[in-house]
């Protein structure tokens, strides 16, 4: 490693509070041991395995070096063991246990550890994985080390889950993995994988309020390209909890570090593996908020990972109908985009042709079923028309958690058609619900606000309009009626 390498690995190490103490003479391998955990807390594996691969070149004798190339080689919350993967973590860690007459007993242990996760055969691999997992636990539960515990949380975590329930993770493994994660965090706020592995915790958690300062200071954290996972998280939680403008801020910054990432071959790889998520929560959170003009930015780069124009469903959003109808046939959502730019350009015979070659099978997605209730509401089949929206919320509900949201909230959809039925009260606990899903939805605002004045609920829909005028903030686009999707 050269000196201006070394000295940004120690900026990064020091800024990012991740050191990992080894017993080595040689500050470049101490250096890049420091990077690769980092690295690894960013579920960047390759990058951290390239680091722990700079350790053992400038420290030969150093053990650790060969544990961290295990652990990078292994699976994190996102990355299940391959066969592949399991044979060079078995090769790593079995090379590093040949040195350990090098090692004091405290990185001795850590190289049992990581021993015991390879000890058989990828076959055997849920069994040796528990061992480790025990393993990694009693040395978090007995030792004052921060990175023991991390690592155990993401152990328990792998295991365990992200699901709640009554008001906690669901498994016991996960419910430890969040003392752990919340005790580091109170001694040391900054370090990276505790406020990563915070945010993941709370993604599928009915209050996710705690999450709040662990999405704040990734925001504001100065993250190398490398680490541009530790730059999306924060994206999870605003889109989470409703503040899409703060979701779109985070994706920005992860689609430049990603940009930077693919100009190099290394980066590329990692870049390729998160561009597709990273970039679609991105063009989620335009897609709830009203500035069409951005929205066509996100469509293009999602475009891009996608292999297919989303310009279509990006211009039916925004009620921007002629655009929508022009888009290309092999667009995304087609022909269910064109058939809905269709019927709002009143060509009802072509909108009447495309429903007939629609499926509205679950598997097909949920616009199919979208497009086939307006068919049927034309056609004043009001009893089908709202079925097949409940099939679209269906959908929808079995295929999105988290920071996955909907492009088209099927709720909306069900409160407008109420609206245009004339049904307010139905609208009201309609547009409710869907805001619970998904807070500070500004077409739902808009709705209930609508259907709240029609009742004569006017300090109510007052609020309900002072929040989306809120949400609506900077947009490009004008909401009028119940003309919806």
């Amino acid at each position: 490693m050269t000196l201006p390498a070394l000295m940004i690995a120690a900026v990064v190490a020091a800024a990012t509070s991740v050191h990992f103490p080894v017993s080595t003479n040689a500050p470049a391998a101490q250096a890049a041991m420091d990077r690769g955990l980092f690295l690894y807390y960013a579920y960047n594996g390759d990058e951290a395995a390239r680091s722990f691969e700079e350790a053992a070149s400038r420290d030969a004798g150093l053990a650790m070096a060969g544990w961290g190339i295990a652990l990078a080689d292994g699976p994190d919350l996102n990355t299940p063991l391959t066969a592949m993967q399991f044979d060079a973590a078995q090769h790593a860690i079995r090379r590093a246990v040949s040195l350990e007459r090098n090692a004091p007993p405290g990185e001795r242990k850590y190289l049992e550890i990581m021993a015991a996760r390879y000890a058989g055969t990828f076959a055997d691999r849920e069994h040796d994985d528990a061992a480790y997992r025990s393993a990694m636990l009693d040395l978090a539960q007995s030792s004052n080390d921060e990175n023991a515990k991390l690592l155990a949380a993401e152990a328990l975590l792998e295991h365990g889950g992200l699901t709640w329930q009554n008001g906690r993770p669901a498994s016991g493994e996960s419910r430890t993995a969040l003392e752990f994660v919340t005790g580091v965090l109170r001694s040391d706020p900054r370090n990276p994988m505790a406020n990563h592995l915070c945010v993941h915790l709370y993604d599928l958690a009915p209050d996710r309020r705690p999450a709040l300062p662990c999405a704040q200071r990734l925001d504001a954290a100065a993250f190398p390209p490398e680490a541009e996972h530790l730059t999306h998280m924060p994206a999870h939680y605003w889109i989470e909890t409703g503040d899409y403008a703060a979701a779109l801020a985070s994706s920005e910054r992860t689609y430049d570090a990603l940009q930077k990432l693919e100009e190099t071959p290394a980066g590329a790889t990692h870049a390729n593996r998160y561009v597709r998520h990273d970039i679609m929560v991105g063009y989620s959170a335009t897609m709830m908020l009203g500035n069409y003009a951005t929205a066509r930015l996100w469509s293009q780069r999602v475009s891009g990972a996608y292999n297919s124009s989303f310009d279509g469903l990006t211009a039916l959003r925004f009620g921007r109908y002629p655009a929508a109808y022009a888009a290309p046939g092999a667009s995304y959502g087609n022909p269910s985009v064109h058939g809905l730019s269709a019927l709002h350009l009143n060509h009802t015979a072509e909108a009447t042709a495309a429903a007939a070659i629609v499926s509205p099978d679950l598997n097909q997605g949920y616009l199919p079923q979208l497009f086939l209730s307006r068919i049927a509401e034309s056609e004043r089949s009001y009893g089908d028309a709202q079925h097949l929206i409940a099939r679209a919320a269906e959908n929808q509900a079995g295929s999105y958690s988290g920071e996955l949201i909907p492009l088209i909230p099927a709720g909306e959809a069900l409160g407008f058609f109420q609206l245009r039925q004339g049904d307010n009260a139905a609208a009201i606990a309609t547009f409710t619900q869907t805001l619970a899903a998904y807070p500070n939805d500004p077409r739902a605002l808009y709705g209930l606000a609508t259907a709240l004045t029609a009742t004569g609920q006017n300090a109510a829909a007052q609020r309900a309009q002072s929040r989306f005028n809120a949400v609506w903030k900077g947009a490009d686009t004008t909401l009028g009626g119940a003309d919806f999707p």
